[in-house]
């Protein structure tokens, strides 16, 4: 959370860059003002997060997708939103809790998250590969829905609109091979995930799990 509000306050604060942030579950959907007609920029930013969240030894996922995005307040009942603050409906001595803005962009963005191998992985789908940086790594990875899907290498990809996104938002920015340690280190230490994401790291990634039992390694 904290490495979203920098990269939006800090770097991409003003029109026509600036970013919409909402949080769904357990997850955040970054959304642009406009199209993008380069994917470089949301690829850079999802990058960035990724590599903030691994300095906490800790990971997360992430999912670049397309669509629309809306506020459907207006589409509450005005019994519901009578008694809102926007965010909140009070049911006596409870509570419910709204989520004022819905679109395609989150579903499809969920799907592909959702249809991807387990770990820390950033996917896309295969349809948006020509717009997307041609200096990055892609690999065809296997879907649980059967859409053509690419996982990109946010580990060990270094160019300058990153690193500018890392030096302004003055978040992490640990270079691969603290990143492939970091992994590595999460996976020995939980070998119930590490058993999971292992063979899936090392097509996606190129991270070497075998010598994980060696002390030496």
């Amino acid at each position: 959370m904290s490495s979203i509000h920098r990269i939006g306050t800090k770097v991409y604060p003003d029109d026509p860059e600036r970013l919409f942030v909402h949080q769904m579950g357990d997850g955040f959907a970054v959304v642009s003002e406009y199209g993008e007609t380069s994917l470089e920029r949301p690829i850079a930013i999802a990058i960035a997060l990724l590599r903030h969240v691994a300095t906490t030894g800790i990971f997360a996922a992430a999912a670049i997708a397309e669509g629309d995005h809306s506020d459907i307040t207006g589409c509450y009942p005005r019994e519901v939103t009578a008694g809102s603050d926007g965010r909140t409906v009070r049911l006596g001595g409870g509570l419910m809790t709204l989520s004022p803005v819905m679109g395609t962009a989150f579903v499809r963005a969920y799907g592909i998250n959702n249809s991807a191998p387990p770990g820390p992985f950033l996917t896309m789908s295969k349809l948006h590969r020509e717009r997307s940086p041609d200096h990055l790594t892609f690999r065809e990875t296997a879907s649980r829905t059967g859409e053509p899907l690419l996982s990109i290498d946010w580990v060990h990809p270094e160019w300058p609109l990153l690193s500018d996104i890392q030096t302004n938002a003055g978040i992490g920015a640990p270079s691969q091979d603290e990143l492939v340690r970091k992994i590595k280190d999460y996976c020995s230490l939980y070998t119930s995930i590490g058993d999971r994401w292992g063979r899936h790291l090392e097509d996606l990634l190129d991270i070497e799990m075998k010598s994980l039992g060696d002390p030496s390694a």
